[in-house]
């Protein structure tokens, strides 16, 4: 096989017929290796046998020859093979070159053992079908008769005289001055040629058309796989990414690709403008792009476009549908093939593609291009709808935070006022006002938490991740947390145990958010479970990690209730009925921990108590 020859020569993305022509120019190549050995052997026989020494020494030279270039054919073969712009014309010229060079060696063999009247010949006929075989039956013929008209030519030299005719020890000369007998040798040889051409074509003719269009099938049936593949792979980039200049780029330069063209472009309607923006390109020059915006009303092209149908113009210089077709052939355009992007039967832009040839764009080239722009149509709605949700999302973050700043200050001004009534800064307060007053605060400590976390939601949602993060040692926050909760584990008559290794455990983040995040679970800990229980603080180094535990004896969480826990403003209904909370607390964690590229988990017994598990990269 020829792949045995050149690894790789028989590629699939190679079509079919480029494949057949380099396995059958490898066979003619092992078969000529063979040849010119034989012709080597054949001199070293004959000069044992007949003593034609000159002779067989020239034969021997021959012989080399036909080693030497068919060498020089292996090289430039194996180079096409390497070479991925060769396409099936180059491989078609190789292979008519081989065959002329082997017209001429076989002439020289020829004049060495007897000009027309050699003994070698017949090899022409065999040569002849050869090339009835491989090539296709039009240049088959041609090829024997440059074979013919070479002999002619090699008889009429040395009837001339200008070359000397040798005939084989042994064997007569033909006598160029019988005109019959040349006549009737020279016949009999090109009769000879042109029957087993015409005999070996009639056989070969029907074969080579039928795997002509079996190759040409093939070749279509795999193009169509191809793009198949590509539309899948395509789509599935498209669709699994919502970033919209990444999705614009990707389709731009997919299409070009996949197309095996020059450039792509990509404009976007302006529903306020009616002009063409251009949002995506790949492979054309600023230059060319410097025209801006197109209004359609000039471009015949994308008028067609934008009333929904796919155009294709195999020269722009010819087309007329092009605004400018001048700076089209400066950039190197020749051909061009565009598409409507269409949602919901409302065109929102055009995908155009460019050739740097003139090309004659088939029904599937239409409909390839046709369904990537409904592909890309799709994807960048969905990214659109994706940014907007992201935007709203920014609105809300942005409105919450405001609102939730502006309470800030009434509130404290409310808990203070209330602290002074309290204390009896303002008199005498009965029983009953006292309850009262002590209710609302109460109820204002609440709100005053809720204002807290909305506002920290808030600024955490529009905040760098990487920003102003540091190397922290996560046993020190700890051991700040415990100092702050230890009076309300007194209070509730709880036991707080801590396991902390002597080792320092460094992660690399923020201080305060990571306070933030130890603090949370160690009240919630604290807050959900009852008066003599156990909270547990453990740190510990696993791998290229840091884990942080906090678990406790309390009330725990139910099974249903866990897949919600870090939902914004959820609470377990055993929670709620415990205690006040705002249900932003775990909801926190989760985004601070992802943005110091942590996970958490948790597990849980209804009644028996929580822990969670919190893993941070080493620093």
């Amino acid at each position: 096989m020829a792949d045995d020859l050149w690894e790789g020569s028989v590629r699939p993305e190679r079509p079919p017929v480029e494949r057949e022509m380099i396995i059958r120019s490898a066979w003619i190549v092992r078969l000529r290796w063979g040849a010119g050995m034989a012709v080597v052997i054949g001199a070293a026989v004959g000069e044992a046998v007949l003593g034609a020494s000159f002779q067989a020494l020239a034969l021997a030279f021959g012989g080399a020859l036909i080693l030497a270039y068919n060498g020089i054919f292996t090289y430039l073969l194996d180079r096409l093979v390497r070479r991925r712009g060769a396409g099936l014309e180059s491989f078609s010229r190789l292979a008519s070159a081989q065959f002329i060079t082997d017209w001429i060696a076989l002439t020289v063999l020829a004049h060495l053992t007897g000009g027309v009247g050699s003994p070698l010949l017949p090899y022409f006929v065999f040569h002849a079908i050869l090339v009835s075989i491989l090539l296709p039956p039009m240049a088959a013929w041609a090829h024997a008769v440059v074979g013919i008209l070479f002999v002619g030519v090699l008889g009429l030299l040395e009837a001339q005289g200008i070359l000397p005719c040798r005939p084989l020890p042994g064997l007569t000369a033909i006598d160029y001055g019988s005109t019959f007998e040349v006549v009737v040798t020279f016949g009999a040889f090109a009769s000879s040629v042109l029957v087993a051409k015409y005999l070996t074509g009639n056989i070969a003719r029907p074969l080579w058309s039928r795997t002509w269009d079996l190759l040409q099938t093939q070749e279509r049936l795999e193009d169509a796989a191809r793009r198949t593949r590509t539309l899948y792979q395509i789509g599935g980039a498209l669709t699994s990414d919502l970033d919209l200049d990444r999705v614009l780029d990707t389709l731009v330069r997919s299409t070009a690709r996949a197309l095996g063209g020059k450039a792509c472009s990509l404009r976007l309607l302006d529903p306020d403008t009616g002009l063409l923006r251009l949002v995506a390109v790949a492979g054309l020059s600023e230059a060319y792009l410097a025209k801006g915006d197109v209004d359609p009303s000039q471009s015949p092209i994308d008028r067609e476009v934008l009333a929904g149908r796919t155009v294709a113009v195999e020269d722009v210089v010819k087309g007329g549908l092009l605004q400018y077709p001048e700076e089209a052939v400066r950039e190197g355009i020749r051909s061009v093939l565009c598409a409507p992007l269409t949602v919901r039967d409302r065109t929102i832009g055009v995908l155009r593609f460019y050739s740097a040839d003139v090309r004659q764009f088939g029904p599937e080239d239409q409909d390839f291009l046709a369904t990537l722009a409904g592909q890309g149509a799709v994807a960048i709605e969905n990214a659109r709808a994706y940014r907007h949700l992201e935007e709203l999302e920014h609105a809300k973050s942005r409105f919450v935070f405001q609102v939730a700043h502006q309470l800030k200050s009434p509130l404290s001004a409310v808990r203070s006022a209330l602290s002074l009534i309290e204390e009896g800064y303002q008199g005498e307060v009965s029983e009953g006002q006292m309850k009262l007053v002590d209710r609302a605060q109460r109820r204002a400590a609440s709100l005053q938490t809720l204002v807290g976390d909305l506002m920290n939601l808030g600024a955490l949602k529009d905040r760098v991740p990487e920003r102003a993060k540091v190397s922290v040692r996560l046993d020190e926050v700890i051991a700040r947390v415990v100092e702050r909760i230890q009076p309300d584990v007194d209070a509730r008559n709880q036991h707080l145990e801590l396991d902390l290794p002597d080792a320092p455990m460094t992660v690399y983040g923020t201080p305060e958010d990571l306070e933030h995040v130890v603090g949370n679970l160690a009240d919630n800990a604290v807050k959900y479970t009852p008066e003599g229980g156990t909270v547990r603080l453990r740190l510990r180094r696993e791998g290229s990690s840091v884990v942080l535990a906090c678990a406790d004896t309390g009330i725990g969480i139910a099974p249903e209730a866990i897949p919600h826990l870090f939902e914004e403003f959820f609470r377990a209904r055993n929670a709620r009925e415990l205690a006040d909370g705002t249900g932003l607390g775990l909801s926190l964690v989760k985004r601070l921990v992802d943005l110091h590229r942590g996970k958490i988990e948790v597990s849980s017994h209804l009644g028996q108590g929580t822990e969670f598990t919190v893993t941070f990269p080493a620093a």
